[in-house]
């Protein structure tokens, strides 16, 4: 979907119209500008409360009319659900092109979860239906308000007010925007059709399409790097596991950071595997490899200064003859040692690998992001990713971009009285069985493989998957997320 801005309001004949009424607007002037929506408005009776809707087909104007309960003026999150609201009505009535009118000057962060969420919510998965529900294609943003012209009733726009976005801001929005879409496609995609072979065909893709470096570690890699983590969780499927490695390394640069994404492309549980309606939405168990790709093409097509490479620990955690099983020790590259208290705790046994080669490359800090534990939909639900960082600078950064992306962290504690908690008898630390606080206490597993550099682990567990919609995303099945708050972030860093 292409989003353009105008510097006036003149749509196309019979092109859909949306308008968005907010808390305290003047309706009087807005019924001088379009009369023939005056007499259903007022029947309607409308506030500007969210969720508030009016469709209108105006035979005078020979258009449809969407007026749309927007809220606060200025509030990005009002904006954020009143496009979502917009765009499932645009959606519903099968417009292909729509003018969003906005009577008055709007906030750069306003405008930027407006668009951000006009374009998430034209997102539907349906490869697989035969009967598909047509796309908004493009949307036309115009900002000003319109006079009457005397004598033929027509309309004309006056002066406009410029929009706090160019186009050129615009197209950058798009281009992540695309990425995002990339990302939902991938995690949404059928686990039959997504396995480490063919995720390691999506990185090569990307390092070909953008000019990336990639290494791909297969069996004979990982067995000469001693991880055994990755080693152990695939050795029961059909396909071997792999770390991709991605690095974008532009010419003049001044910080180096390091990604790394969880890529359980499917997770059964292992030897200890999960009940069946648990495993319905194991597919998108590699949520985290997914956003680190989509950022990766993004910094790419933005050209950011930093040198930024993405780690991906790509395996399926299946029971059967080969599997690892329950009461295992693996001993990692760093030297030490885990036991195996539960098989589909697996996901911190491939991220530990993933840090031990990230920490050795010596970043100027390392972000991870996994669909690590369940514990966490249960503290934050589905709006917030838990966030666990020990260093100030780095924590401050990513909830700043959480901010401003829409894409929200919500800080989580990691004292150091945890760790005990984590210790085997019978081996340096143990991969399950913590006794409660199981985001908080992996999330101090994962630090021991970490070094010495800045690290922030982001529990995506809640966010990554929907299993219905909610106010702002109009379709259940992925979201995206991380890749708005990473790129956000980079941006920061690099400016």
């Amino acid at each position: 979907m292409k989003i353009i801005k105008k510097s006036s309001y003149r749509p196309e004949p019979h092109a859909c119209v949306v308008i968005p009424v907010f808390k305290g607007m003047d309706l009087a002037g807005l019924w001088r500008e379009f009369p023939a929506l005056e007499f259903p408005a007022r029947q309607k009776q409308l506030k500007g409360e969210i969720g508030e809707v009016l469709a209108c087909h105006a035979l005078e104007e020979q258009r449809l009319f969407l007026l749309v309960g927007a809220g606060s003026a200025g509030s990005p999150a009002d904006a954020r659900k009143w496009a979502c609201r917009a765009m499932a009505l645009l959606r519903d009535h099968r417009v292909g092109r729509a003018w969003i009118r906005l009577a008055g000057p709007c906030p750069p962060d306003y405008l930027r979860d407006l668009v951000d969420h006009l374009h998430l919510n034209n997102y539907r998965f349906d490869r697989y239906r035969k009967k598909k529900q047509k796309a908004v294609e493009r949307i036309f943003l115009a900002l000003g308000t319109a006079a009457a012209v005397p004598g033929d009733g027509r309309r004309t726009a006056a002066a406009p007010k410029r929009l706090a976005l160019n186009a050129p801001e615009l197209r950058a929005r798009e281009a992540v925007l695309e990425e995002v879409e990339r990302v939902r496609d991938l995690v949404n995609e059928i686990p039959a059709r997504v396995t480490p072979d063919s995720l390691a065909a999506a990185f090569a893709e990307s390092a070909r399409r953008h000019g990336l470096e990639l290494e791909a570690w297969r069996r004979r890699q990982l067995e000469e790097n001693r991880l055994n983590g990755l080693l152990a969780v695939g050795a029961s499927s059909c396909c071997e596991p792999a770390l991709l490695i991605l690095t974008y390394h532009p010419a003049s640069f001044r910080r180096s950071v390091t990604l790394v994404g969880k890529g359980i492309t499917f997770d059964a549980g292992g030897l200890n595997l999960k009940p069946g309606n648990s495993m319905e939405e194991m597919k998108s168990d590699m949520a985290g490899a997914a956003a680190v790709l989509g950022v990766m093409n993004a910094v790419a097509r933005l050209k950011l200064p930093l040198r930024v490479t993405a780690l991906a620990p790509l395996a399926e955690n299946l029971p059967g003859r080969r599997a690892y099983k329950p009461g295992d020790i693996i001993t990692f590259a760093n030297g030490k040692t885990v036991e195996i208290a539960n098989t589909d705790a697996e996901g911190r046994l491939i991220l530990a690998d993933a840090l031990i080669v990230a920490a050795r490359r010596k970043p100027d800090m390392i972000i991870e992001l996994s669909t690590l534990t369940g514990a966490i939909v249960t503290a934050l639900g589905d709006s917030y990713a838990g966030l666990f960082c020990r260093n100030r600078r780095l924590s401050a950064g990513l909830l700043q971009a959480g901010a401003a992306s829409g894409e929200f962290l919500w800080e989580m504690p990691l004292p150091e009285e945890y760790r005990e908690s984590i210790v085997s008898k019978i081996a340096d630390l143990k991969n399950a069985n913590y006794g409660g606080g199981s985001p908080v206490k992996a999330a101090l597993f994962l630090a021991e493989f970490a070094g010495r550099a800045p690290f922030a682990h982001i529990d995506i567990a809640g966010t990554a998957f929907l299993s219905k919609p909610n106010s702002r995303l109009a379709a259940e099945g992925a979201t995206g997320f991380g890749v708005r708050l990473l790129v956000e972030f980079l941006k920061n860093l690099g400016s």
